[in-house]
């Protein structure tokens, strides 16, 4: 009894003892490689793969189905916030110092597989979510020094998120596969602050050299009905992958050193989805009614574009002036009418003969005149032919007597 009660007691001493350096070494790593070769370097590696099964079919002779399959996967951060503090100062590749946090959910759930048989999935809702409020603890922060050294000081944190989903899949090798209403919603969440990277390589021949890796890959696979021989159908599959983010900060410094201090700081985010599909090898495949989301961080908002410069009014037109009336002609006068030309006396003169006494009187030439003068003319040459013919009528009538 005493005998199994001591080693009962050393058993949890063991245990305790176990505990306690797990959680040293998660919290502090202190070392140093001081006039070294190839010492204080450091390795912290953080690894995270929760398998998650659940909501499936199987069957190996027969028909398989599932339905209403409900699958929540929390993928928690853990609460180690680790420190490590190394120096290579004046070393060959000492106080090297390796990072890394990986965290890898792979989560199977409201799959329906069989051999020899139908494959049916109906309804199945899968779900991975990061704990409140990061996916993913800190990294804590990372010291070391390269100063006077060769390849000195040198970091490499990396921070690895990849999530793999399968879910609301029907996979039949003989036999039709249906996978219908099939919702999976993968959130990565932050990857949580990858800690504070600080070396130096002064002096030194690529001494401080830094690499701060942040790798997003969720690979999701949902929604897809897969048969070797029978038809395949997929219908109403839904599929949201949200990628987070994450990072730190690095800090190193390479003075007077040759490719000393050196930097790389990929990020690096590569969400694979693969959803609503129906793969058949011999038969019909079919799917309807799928969608499938990937929606990265919000894209910044575009700038508003200026506001166009007022164009200034045209001036208003200048009303034409009315034409001038033209002007009337005048009216031609009427052309006067000519008189009549008065006869002659005679030709070269006329010759009266009274009582055997003969008078010549010598005619006189008119000229025709037109107008109210040449009236005036026409009546006193009348009056003077009346008066003549009056006195050679007096005469006559005095010589008969």
């Amino acid at each position: 009894m005493k005998r199994l009660a001591l080693r009962a007691l050393y058993a949890t001493l063991f245990a305790g003892g176990l505990t306690l350096l797990g959680a040293g070494v998660a919290h502090a790593s202190e070392t140093s490689g001081d006039d070294g070769i190839l010492s204080g370097s450091q390795v912290g590696i953080s690894i995270e793969l929760p398998v998650t099964v659940g909501g499936n079919a199987i069957s190996l002779i027969g028909d398989s189905q599932s339905s209403d399959a409900s699958t929540t996967v929390v993928t928690g951060g853990g609460d180690a916030d680790p420190s490590a503090v190394t120096s290579g100062d004046h070393g060959i590749g000492s106080g090297t110092q390796a990072l890394i946090d990986v965290s890898a959910p792979v989560t199977i759930g409201g799959n329906a597989i069989s051999v020899i048989g139908d494959s049916s999935s109906s309804d199945a809702e899968t779900v991975v979510a990061p704990a409140e409020p990061a996916a993913a603890s800190d990294a804590g922060s990372a010291q070391t020094s390269g100063d006077h050294s060769i390849l000195g000081g040198t970091q490499g944190l990396i921070d690895l998120s990849a999530p793999i989903t399968v879910s609301g899949n029907a996979i039949s090798v003989i036999g039709d596969s249906s996978s219908d209403d099939a919702h999976t919603r993968v959130a990565t969440g932050d990857a949580g602050d990858g800690g504070d990277a600080w070396t130096s390589g002064e002096d030194s021949i690529l001494g401080g050299t830094q690499l701060l890796a942040d790798l997003d890959l969720p690979v999701t696979i949902a929604g897809n009905a897969i048969s070797g021989i029978g038809d395949s159908t997929s219908t109403d599959a839904t599929t949201i992958v949200v990628p987070g983010t994450g990072g730190g900060s690095a800090t190193t410094d390479g003075s007077d050193g040759l490719l000393g201090g050196t930097q790389l700081i990929p990020d690096l985010s590569l969400p694979i989805t693969i959803g609503g599909n129906a793969v058949s090898v011999i038969g019909d495949s079919e799917t309807d009614g799928s969608t499938t989301i990937v929606a990265p961080t919000d894209p910044t908002d575009p700038t508003d574009p200026t506001d166009p410069v007022d164009h200034t009014d045209p001036t208003d037109p200048v009303d034409p002036t009315d034409p001038t009336d033209p002007v009337d002609p005048v009216d031609p006068t009427d052309p006067t009418r000519p008189t009549n030309p008065s006869d002659p006396w005679g030709s070269g003169g006329s010759t009266v003969a009274s009582g055997g006494s003969s008078k010549v009187v010598a005619a006189s030439a008119v000229l025709a005149s037109t107008g109210a003068d040449a009236m005036a003319d026409l009546g006193i040459a009348a009056l003077a032919i009346l008066g003549g013919l009056v006195l050679v009528g007096a005469r006559r009538f005095s010589f008969r007597r």
